[in-house]
């Protein structure tokens, strides 16, 4: 009998023991759940602080890059705006004159004179050809040994390379010599981009009354 009792004692002192030990274990686990669970967190907290930053650094670039071309846009937009009124005053103005003013126009800072003793052919475009061959042959017509021997249609930019400004119709008159060694343009691109070029601050406060 009291070899039992003995037995059941032991048995409630090993049970014991493992209950302490199995709680020490738990514990532990506990302890080590909770350090890789803020182990995680610090991480966690570090790579959102990380890539906050970095989106914050790339957020202020966009916004100092934006900033920055706002002024650049808004000249830009403030040149195209000035260049497109100032074309659609030219047209305006082309439109209300004759042919005769026109070729008058395009031929004015011409010296005929230069054509002494040369036989010229001439190219012409956006003008009646006819007219146009009639007009040079009268300002050659002073002109010592100077002689209009052909006057031919071409196009806008073939014969010569031209920008285009914004004419509504594009004019002018190309003479030369058969052998090349002298040639003159004379275009209406060439005329008001000149005029343009020397003159824009004054046309566009004329033109468009300060919205320059």
């Amino acid at each position: 009998m009291q070899e039992l009792r003995s037995t059941e004692i032991l048995d409630k002192e090993i049970e014991a023991d493992a209950r302490r030990k199995a709680e020490a274990i738990l514990k532990k686990a506990d302890e080590e759940c909770v350090q890789i669970m803020e182990g995680v967190k610090t991480k966690l907290d570090f790579s959102r602080s990380e890539k906050e930053e970095f989106y914050k650094t790339r957020l202020a670039a966009i916004e100092k890059d934006i900033t920055a071309s706002i002024p650049l846009e808004k000249q830009r937009f403030k040149v195209a705006f000035v260049q497109e009124r100032l074309m659609q005053a030219v047209n305006k103005y082309l439109a209300g004159l004759e042919e005769a003013e026109k070729l008058e126009l395009v031929t004015k800072d011409f010296d005929f004179n230069s054509c002494k003793d040369k036989e010229l052919v001439a190219f012409v475009y956006g003008f009646d050809i006819t007219g146009a061959k009639a007009f040079l042959e009268k300002k050659l017509a002073g002109v010592q040994g100077a002689k209009l021997t052909g006057c031919n249609k071409t196009e806008f930019g073939k014969e010569i390379v031209e920008d285009e400004i914004g004419l509504e119709i594009n004019e002018g008159i190309i003479l030369e010599t058969k052998d090349n060694a002298f040639r003159v343009r004379m275009t209406m691109t060439e005329v008001f981009s000149r005029l343009l070029d020397k003159n824009r601050a004054e046309l566009a406060q004329a033109l468009l009354g300060g919205a320059e």
